[in-house]
């Protein structure tokens, strides 16, 4: 007798000029598929812009409040990445104003390193508190990555305290990486609805990098007009903070 396989289930929508035709596979993942697109340039653009870096479904595939949370990453990762750039130029000129051999510049260039790895030790075992209170320790971890930034931003002022103001700004910086990186799971599993945390957690992800990457080209323009001066870097750092 011979078996007949059984037709696919699939349908086809039409929402604001666009039609897609959708199917479940065998998997049971839902597939989409684009048969026509008749929209402006300008929203075909804002339309890919929101596939590759919201997860699927998006709204009613999110809880409450993620756009509001994605709005502070976006800024948070823009001006940090801007400021990572800036800092990096002031710990350099610091480096090279200091009255010490090349080899203890070195030195300490590395000691400043290694801080950053006691401050993720020792904030890793606060992990049992994160998991209570992520949304506070996320917000602490952007506060200790502002003062480690402001250390090495004001190290040029004091070159002959490189290594503490350095060491202790990549201390904080250390801490920060690992509170931001702890609570991450656990506020993105609050938004996540029907099982789709991976899906979120990929874009969530891949948004931060876009806004890095925006961020170091701010940064960067930056330091080569406004914040060539000391007082430029200070005055960008304080407007940072107001964010």
């Amino acid at each position: 007798m011979e078996k007949n396989e059984e037709t696919p289930l699939f349908w086809f929508e039409t929402s604001n000029s666009v039609c897609s035709r959708h199917q479940f596979q065998p998997d049971g993942q839902l597939s989409v598929i684009l048969v026509d697109d008749s929209r402006p340039l300008y929203q075909k653009v804002a339309g890919s812009f929101m596939n590759k870096f919201f997860p699927s479904g998006y709204p009613y595939s999110v809880n409450e409040g993620y756009l509001r949370y994605t709005q502070f990453r976006a800024v948070q990762h823009v001006t940090s990445a801007a400021m990572s750039v800036l800092s990096t130029q002031s710990l350099l000129i610091a480096a090279g104003l200091r009255p010490t051999p090349a080899q203890a510049t070195a030195v300490s260039w590395i000691l400043k390193d290694g801080m950053q790895h006691v401050g993720k030790i020792i904030c890793s075992n606060w992990g049992a508190r994160m998991d209570s209170e992520p949304k506070r320790w996320r917000l602490l971890a952007d506060v200790l990555y502002d003062l480690g930034m402001g250390l090495e931003v004001l190290s040029p002022l004091c070159p002959h305290l490189f290594l503490e103001m350095a060491g202790l700004g990549n201390f904080a910086k250390g801490m920060a990486v690992v509170a931001a990186r702890a609570t991450r799971l656990p506020i993105y599993s609050s938004f996540a609805k029907e099982g789709n945390l991976s899906d979120l957690f990929a874009k969530g992800e891949a948004f931060s990098t876009l806004c890095n990457v925006v961020g170091i080209g701010i940064g960067i323009r930056l330091a080569s007009t406004i914040c060539a001066s000391m007082q430029g870097k200070l005055y960008i750092y304080t407007q940072c903070l107001k964010r």
